[in-house]
């Protein structure tokens, strides 16, 4: 059995989606993961997500954390929200602060008040000292610019999901900082070989795997509601993009959750 961290999901989004509860989801998932990031970025998420994370683990699966505000939540931003946030971050399960960013994808995007929240956060972020996760969709203009910024060797940021562009990736590629790319269930659908191409070419110790569940469940899942069980499925997609084993994937990704969360 391969051992497989989910770096990025989000449960609560997961169990809402299915209808099932929390142990019974936990103990029905195979294969099980050895641990799972849960991501909450709307502050209406904080308080479930909280008493997730006190939980540590459920049926053998270790429960990881991050906190933070996505940018298309960003009117939600508060004081209290921020409040709620530094709180959370001292939770022993918490090992980022995210997913934070910027995302021009939809009509009507508030640019302005995207980056306002997002270089408020980064702010709160790098004091902690915190990995970063971000969330990078359709800006990479702007998302450059604040990245070069906040640069040093001391960052660990994990770009999760990552659709952007080769040129983009080399961009990242050429910091001084120590940046992962999430690869997701898109590296397996049938219109993506861009991201298959790019995803050849990211170094495989500058990768991580994530399900970004319940969304971009993998080939053979499509239209179904994704889980942490099919982590299995999108490293089979790169371990063929990468001409590697699976088994060689697992280990260099393996090493990559260490590098970047702790765990």
């Amino acid at each position: 059995m391969h051992h497989f961290i989910d770096t990025h999901c989000h449960i609560n989004m997961i169990l809402d989606r299915t209808g099932e509860s929390l142990e019974p989801f936990f103990e029905q998932m195979e294969p099980a993961p050895e641990a799972i990031v849960h991501v909450a970025c709307h502050p209406a998420d904080f308080s479930w997500s909280r008493e997730l994370l006190l939980k540590k683990a459920i049926n053998g699966v270790k429960i990881y954390g991050a906190f933070g505000v996505h940018p298309l939540e960003a009117k939600n931003y508060s004081e209290q929200a921020e409040a709620e946030i530094l709180e959370n971050l001292k939770l022993p399960g918490v090992v980022a602060f995210g997913e934070i960013g910027l995302d021009y994808h939809y009509e009507g995007f508030n640019a302005d008040l995207q980056k306002k929240v997002f270089l408020r956060q980064l702010e709160i972020g790098l004091k902690t000292g915190l990995p970063l996760v971000l969330h990078m969709r359709e800006a990479e203009d702007d998302a450059f610019e604040i990245l070069q910024k906040i640069d040093s060797e001391n960052i660990r940021v994990h770009i999760h999901c990552y659709t952007g562009t080769m040129d983009f990736m080399q961009k990242i590629l050429s910091l001084k900082g120590n940046y992962f790319f999430g690869v997701t269930g898109a590296l397996t659908f049938n219109k993506t070989a861009t991201i298959r191409e790019i995803a050849a070419e990211i170094p495989l110790n500058k990768i991580l795997l994530e399900t970004d569940a319940p969304y971009l469940a993998p080939v053979p899942f499509r239209g179904k509601t994704c889980t942490p069980a099919m982590i299995p499925n999108i490293a089979q997609v790169l371990a063929n993009v990468k001409n590697i084993s699976i088994e060689d994937v697992f280990k260099a990704v393996r090493e990559n959750t260490r590098a970047m969360y702790g765990v």
